[in-house]
């Protein structure tokens, strides 16, 4: 359970910080996007949609290099050690850890694709 807090934790807090990133980035881009006429929607797809590949393939990177890591520590460095438990791929535990992460993203795509709708056009320009 405590690698499942672990790994989610770590996992919202990059994809947070790198969505805030990207789009304080390109705050001019999606404003000239959305001057030349495109939807936000377009604006969404543009900027946001080539990520959601990405955080997929890095959700499975990450659970194989997890599961690895821990297989070594377990099985070549404490196999001396007695009471340390055996660890096993906790199946149920990924799918429910690879559901919350889809939904948690799939919000956030959400909730920033609004804050793509409300930037101003008139205070980019004045910078």
């Amino acid at each position: 359970m405590k690698v499942l807090v672990i790994g989610l934790v770590l996992a919202f807090t990059t994809l947070f910080l790198a969505i805030t990133t990207v789009i304080n980035g390109n705050t001019k881009t999606i404003a000239m996007m959305r001057v030349f006429g495109y939807s936000q929607k377009e604006c969404c797809r543009a900027i946001l949609g080539c990520y959601r590949p990405m955080s997929y393939i890095g959700f499975a990177i990450g659970t194989v290099y997890q599961y690895v890591l821990l297989r070594l520590m377990v099985d070549i460095v404490f196999k001396d050690f007695e009471g340390v438990p055996s660890y096993e791929f906790d199946f149920p535990v990924m799918v429910i850890s690879l559901v919350v992460f889809i939904a948690i993203y799939e919000i956030l795509m959400y909730v920033y694709s609004e804050k793509i709708k409300k930037i101003s056009i008139k205070e980019i320009m004045i910078e």
